[in-house]
């Protein structure tokens, strides 16, 4: 989403000077139906800069950033993985 930015380390809120891709060339040209954002950081910037344009509400799951210390690897694949699935399901679904 985001193609370049200032930033200080790893730290989502010394994020400055946002450039982002244009998601609308994707979303035209492609069968997509959910975006998923890698934590609440992703979310803001995407609901900022690209809602407006693609309006696909983004489905928000815990950052997979190291700086995320509230979440072991394990802790990540529990949410993730049936998240994903789903998410999978319904895209068969939507297909049949």
């Amino acid at each position: 989403m985001i193609e370049s930015c200032q930033i200080q380390g790893s730290s989502d809120s010394s994020i400055r000077e946002v450039k982002v891709n244009d998601l609308e060339i994707v979303l035209r040209q492609s069968n997509i139906h959910y975006i998923i954002c890698n934590g609440k950081a992703a979310e803001k910037f995407f609901m900022k800069y690209q809602y407006p344009e693609v309006e696909i509400k983004p489905i928000v799951l815990p950052s997979t950033s190291p700086a995320n210390a509230a979440y072991s690897l394990e802790r990540l694949i529990s949410v993730w993985k049936p998240a994903i699935l789903n998410l999978l399901n319904d895209e068969n679904s939507l297909v049949s």
